[in-house]
């Protein structure tokens, strides 16, 4: 078996592993796999630095890089005192990851009554997941946080009785599923997971572990990349159904489940090796249940200026792209947009009671990086520009950070990490925004002003990131 110690990732464009595709590894990848395993096992622990370095080169794409590590770690393994760790014989491979942050944050804003609002917090996030690969090509995944939330897994210090007690201080499930993977192309993923979809923070929380089910295909040919992820996941239950009842004022809540599904097809193809490509996915989200009288208690109703969370006519089409490439001084650079569009915005317009504004339906996101904090000594700074309708998103899902959990927003971010070492990261965000249209709300439940009283928002944050 196989033995796996690996990092988590974390970023503001992201997208959930897939099932690695097979290649064969080229010569270049059989020297430097023989030359680490000479070298003894000791290195083998410590090869992330080299094999990453081995990446910025372009000596090594990702999908070889991956099977690398795991060669080394199996070598690690194979000469590794027996007895110390006594796994099932089902297990064909083992990985612990986790990451660790301590956090400074402060953020605020304006009121429309002209106040001024601000919470300054010292904040800590521990993520630990263990992940697997039985026979017969199944494997499992569990992933234990320290926060409860959907869209933040923080812990605020002293935020409960008494100095220092620990009340507000525990771990949660934040992943469980299982996955199946028949072909090297197929994966099909069941439980609570990382989020599969190609995405960006403009309509997804990162913290977010979406439950249900979710199906992968990934090819390539040649420089060309293909995938597709199908996801069906459930939004929420309403507990005892009477499918037969007459839908009354008496149970208006509680009649349907309600579903959230995806179908997205992706695109990358690469050009000038492995760091030089370009990449497209667009995404259809339908939201299933979601009749306005008859979804579950917290959802049902039209969208309101006292009520941000009923998903009511949703029907948004996400297209995110990203193209990478490395400058002159061998620099990688990264440039990310995402576009999204709610197509059936002058509905929800309408039942909020401003059909004025069906015009507000479409929100982007715009950003550019420059360098990539990898190695100790390395850093990389980012820029954003992001703008969201009133209608445009479900303000449920989108990043509750960077604009206070909010739609009917806009603003820039700029952002940097520096690599402390190979595994240690300082980070510093700034965010700020404000109301993209002034006659309606900027709907969502931040934590800055109530639902309809926000103006202006400002955000700093600055992370000590620990990967293990």
């Amino acid at each position: 078996m196989r033995l796996r110690f690996g990092n988590l990732p974390g970023a503001l464009f992201t997208q959930a592993s897939i099932h690695p595709i097979m290649f064969n590894l080229k010569s270049k990848v059989t020297a430097v796999l023989a030359a680490l395993m000479c070298a003894g096992s000791a290195l083998a622990q410590d090869s992330g630095p080299l094999i990453e370095l081995l990446i910025r080169k372009g000596v090594l794409n990702d999908q070889e890089a991956e099977e690398l590590r795991a060669e080394l770690v199996k070598d690690f393994a194979a000469n590794t005192a027996a007895g110390k760790l006594n796994l099932s014989s089902t297990l064909s491979e083992f990985r612990i990851a986790g990451d660790l942050r301590v956090r400074y944050e402060s953020r605020g804003g304006e009121l429309t009554n002209g106040d001024d609002q601000k919470r300054d917090r010292f904040r800590y996030r521990v993520r630990t997941a263990l992940t697997g690969k039985v026979l017969q090509n199944w494997g499992w995944g569990v992933r234990l946080e320290s926060g409860g939330g959907s869209r933040s897994t923080n812990v605020t210090l002293a935020d409960d009785g008494g100095p220092y007690a620990k009340t507000n201080d525990g771990l949660y499930i934040g992943q469980i599923y299982a996955t199946w993977a028949p072909t090297p192309e197929w994966t099909f993923t069941a439980g609570r997971m990382a989020n599969p979809l190609v995405t960006t923070a403009m309509v997804w929380d990162g913290d977010i572990n979406p439950e249900g089910l979710a199906e992968q295909f990934r090819t390539r040919r040649g420089n060309n990349e293909f995938f597709v992820t199908l996801a069906q996941f459930v939004y929420g239950t309403s507990g005892n159904q009477d499918p037969f009842a007459a839908i009354t004022s008496a149970n208006i809540a509680g009649t349907e489940d309600l579903f959230l599904t995806a179908w997205q097809g992706g695109y990358k193809r690469y050009l000038y090796g492995p760091t030089n490509f370009f990449q497209i996915a667009p995404v259809l989200y339908y939201y299933a249940g979601a009749d306005q009288r008859a979804n579950i208690a917290a959802f049902n109703g039209a969208m309101s200026a006292t009520n941000a969370a009923p998903v009511n006519n949703l029907s948004v089409l996400e297209i995110p792209f990203e193209y990478n490439w490395v400058a002159a001084n061998g620099v990688p650079l990264r440039a990310f947009a995402d576009f999204a569009i709610n197509l059936d915005a002058d509905a929800r317009a309408r039942k909020f009671g401003r059909t004025d504004l069906d015009g507000e339906d479409k929100a982007f996101h715009l950003g550019l990086q420059y360098g990539k904090a990898s190695l100790p000594g390395e850093w990389d700074a980012r820029v954003i520009y992001q703008s969201v309708g009133s209608f445009a998103l479900d303000a449920n899902l989108v990043d509750s950070d960077l604009f206070d959990s909010r739609t009917n927003m806009e603003g820039f971010i700029v952002g940097a990490n520096y690599a402390l070492g190979a595994a240690t990261q300082l980070s510093l965000t700034y965010a700020n925004a404000e109301r993209k249209n002034n006659s309606v709300i900027a709907s969502g439940s931040g934590d800055i002003g109530a639902n309809n009283a926000l103006a202006d928002y400002w955000l700093l944050q600055v992370d000590l990131n620990v990967k293990f």
